[in-house]
C-alpha cells in the first residue's frame, strides 16, 4: 500500500513537471506604443504571442515586408536570405518572467528590435547550433533607425545590453519548411519551443522558425 501511494505521488509530480514545461501560441494585438515611430510604421499589426504555464512570455511582430537577398543560395550553415544587421521585427517581454535567450541569459521586461545576424562558426561556438542564422535582440532605446546596421561590432555590443552580459542576446533561426499558419512547435529531444511564422518579402512568402524557448546544450 505504501509503495502504491509513493507511485501515485511520483506520477503526480512528474505530470506537474511536464505541465510546467508547456507553452502555447496566441495571436497578438497591435505592437507596443513605445516602439520608435520609424520602426512602428513598418511592422505588421498582427503579431504572435508565446504563453507560458503561468503568464505571457513574449510577443513578436515581423515587418510588413522583410528584405531579402535576391540571388541568395542557401549553404550548409546559412539558410536565410538576409543581410547581417537588417531589421526583421520587434520583440516584447512583458515582465521579468524567466524569459531567456539561447545562451540562458535572462532578458528583462521591455521592447527590443530583432535584427539578423550570423554566429561565427569557430571553436568558441561549435556545438551551440547546426546553423549560423540568428536573430539578435537590441533594446529599442539603442535602435530607433530601421536601416540595416552595417557595423556588426556595434550591433553585438548593443545586443549585449539586452542580455546584461558581454554576449549578444540571440535566438536561433532554424531551417524553415513551407509557409504554414502561425504556431508553436516543440522539439522535445532538444527541449526547444519554436515559433513558426511567415513573413512577406515582396510578393513572396518567407517562413521563419524562431527558437524562443530553450538553451544551447553545447
Amino acid at each position: 500500500m505504501r509503495h502504491a501511494c509513493l507511485l501515485v505521488v511520483l506520477l503526480a509530480t512528474t505530470a506537474t513537471v511536464i505541465a510546467a514545461d508547456e507553452y502555447t501560441f496566441e495571436p497578438s494585438d497591435a505592437p507596443p506604443s513605445d516602439v520608435p515611430a520609424a520602426i512602428a510604421d513598418l511592422l505588421d499589426p498582427q503579431g504572435a504571442k508565446v504563453v507560458g504555464p503561468k503568464r505571457d512570455l513574449c510577443e513578436v511582430w515581423l515587418l510588413k515586408d522583410v528584405a531579402r537577398i535576391g540571388d541568395f543560395a542557401p549553404s550548409t550553415s546559412v539558410k536565410y536570405p538576409f543581410t547581417p544587421g537588417q531589421l526583421v521585427g520587434v520583440l516584447k517581454v512583458p515582465r521579468r518572467a524567466g524569459f531567456s535567450d539561447f545562451r540562458g541569459h535572462e532578458i528583462g521586461a521591455g521592447v527590443y528590435t530583432l535584427r539578423y545576424g550570423q554566429q561565427p562558426m569557430d571553436g568558441n561556438h561549435i556545438g551551440t547550433s547546426d546553423t549560423a542564422d540568428f536573430l539578435l535582440a537590441v533594446p529599442v532605446a539603442d535602435d530607433a533607425d530601421p536601416a540595416p546596421i552595417a557595423d556588426l561590432k556595434s550591433l553585438f555590443t548593443h545586443s549585449a545590453e539586452a542580455s546584461g552580459t558581454v554576449h549578444p542576446a540571440i535566438f536561433p533561426l532554424l531551417p524553415a519548411e513551407d509557409a504554414a499558419e502561425p504556431g508553436l512547435s516543440n522539439d522535445a529531444e532538444h527541449e526547444l519551443w519554436i515559433l513558426q511564422v511567415t513573413a512577406k518579402s515582396g510578393d513572396a512568402a518567407l517562413p521563419l522558425r524562431i527558437v524562443l524557448v530553450g538553451i544551447a546544450k553545447g
